[in-house]
């Protein structure tokens, strides 16, 4: 009968544990999701601002090419 009053208890541990995780969870899981949503903003606005200065860079590049063509000619 011992053996059967430790399953109990670890049964009923174990359904107290459940419950308590199924009530945490949901506030930390938007947490997380609301880091994750800032953090994939931060990455969008770095790749944007790497854009525009790969296209700006380009755009001189060209511009100097061109400047200096137009010199030799």
């Amino acid at each position: 009968m011992k053996f059967a009053a430790g399953l109990t208890v670890s049964g009923i541990v174990g359904f107290l544990l459940l419950e308590a995780l199924k009530i945490i969870m949901v506030p930390v899981t938007a947490w997380v999701m609301g880091l994750l949503a800032v953090l994939l903003k931060f990455v969008l606005i770095g790749l944007f601002l790497l854009f525009v200065g790969v296209v700006i860079g380009v755009g001189v590049f060209f511009y100097r090419r061109q400047q200096k063509a137009s010199v030799e000619v």
